[in-house]
């Protein structure tokens, strides 16, 4: 039996984990994450560490003697500007001090432990700062974009602390990441699934946006879960950082039709939107949503969706066409060719993540 630590459990990518390996017999898995997840799955063992307690970290990890796998999908935001905090030296060395925090005890107190997977994302490659001047597609072996937020620093802290030792790890970046979340900071898809939600409720059009739209690539973290159940059982994808996205690409302002279709509502005429400004706008509609539907959902929105409202503004803009690829185009081959071939058709990923918070009575 492998027992596996889930750290940042709360996040889509956390939850997409917990749903995967919790369904795999071989595998026990502890979730660990500064609350308490707002979904529980059968067979998970959840506790509540602040990972930037290194005191509280210790006490926790270093009783785990018996773990032998890690999943690190944890980030620590600057709630009151996220994408500021992307960029600021001392958000960044706290999330490099919370992968210290549970790899020092772990990797001292469990003598089998055999591998971690750190799931970082694009933002090593700087699709998030607008004056950068990506090379496209993004690769793996590309160094050029070092020291532009946390992800570069926690994996040379991670890269030297294996050094020899016995155990390994595997970075992986995802695209867009998709999933299901309660209160994150970066789950983009239920902003727009909320917004639909009260463009019907209000009885209004869903506002389709204007201009050009910008392309990028989407990984479903359905995917990202077999990615890392791959990894841990593949020699070759030891001590590696892997590209992993769906494998199509696709328009920002798609989703809008897919999303009206999703809740039987018209499109407005392509204009300007303000995405924030439309759930301020509508917001005193969803406590009216949640009781007639009878959601388990928080009635705040704030509490359901967290910071991720300050992120979402590039699915409403018109991207000028020189930035209309800079949010990044990725190379998997890397991955394919270490033998992993999962893919995702993105259209459908969003309808599937629709109907799942819909059986989890989130979204009407």
């Amino acid at each position: 039996m492998a027992k596996l630590i889930v750290a940042g459990s709360t996040g889509v990518t956390g939850n997409a984990m917990m749903r995967h390996f919790s369904r795999l017999p071989e595998w026990e898995v502890v979730s660990v994450a500064r609350r308490s997840p707002a979904l529980a799955f059968d067979g998970v063992n959840h506790i509540n560490v602040d990972l930037s307690d290194e005191g509280a970290c210790h006490e926790a990890f270093g009783a785990m003697s018996d773990a032998t796998h890690l999943i690190y999908a944890a980030v620590n935001e600057n709630d009151r500007d996220i994408i500021a905090g992307w960029a600021d030296e001392a958000q960044i060395e706290k999330n490099v001090q919370m992968l210290a925090n549970i790899v020092e005890p772990l990797t001292q107190s469990a003598s089998g432990f055999q591998q971690a997977v750190l799931v970082h994302g694009l933002k090593a490659y700087g699709s998030h700062l607008p004056h950068i001047t990506t090379q496209l597609p993004f690769k793996e072996s590309d160094a050029s974009y070092r020291d532009l937020n946390f992800y570069h620093r926690q994996q040379e802290y991670i890269v030297d602390r294996q050094l020899g030792t016995e155990w390994s790890w595997t970075i992986l970046r995802p695209g867009g990441t998709i999933g299901v979340a309660i209160g994150g900071n970066m789950n983009w898809s239920l902003v727009l699934a909320v917004l639909a939600a009260l463009c019907a409720e209000a009885g209004e059009p869903l506002p389709m946006p204007a201009g050009n739209s910008g392309i990028f690539e989407m990984t479903d973290s359905d995917l990202i879960a077999s990615a890392s159940e791959w990894a841990f059982a593949t020699p070759g994808a030891r001590n590696q950082v892997f590209n992993v996205t769906n494998g199509d690409v696709f328009a920002l302002h798609d989703i809008f039709p897919i999303l009206a279709d999703s809740f039987g509502i018209a499109l407005t005429e392509p204009r300007h939107v303000d995405i924030a400004g439309e759930l301020t706008r509508l917001a005193h509609h969803w406590p009216t949503v949640v009781d007639r539907f009878g959601l388990v959902a928080p009635r705040s929105l704030d509490v359901l969706l967290g910071a991720t409202p300050q992120i979402v503004s590039a699915w409403g803009e018109s991207m000028p066409p020189e930035r209309k690829l800079m949010s990044g185009l990725t190379s998997t081959i890397k991955l394919r060719h270490a033998g992993f071939e999962n893919c995702a058709d993105s259209a459908d990923t969003i309808r599937k993540y629709v109907d799942r918070y819909r059986e989890l009575r989130i979204l009407p």
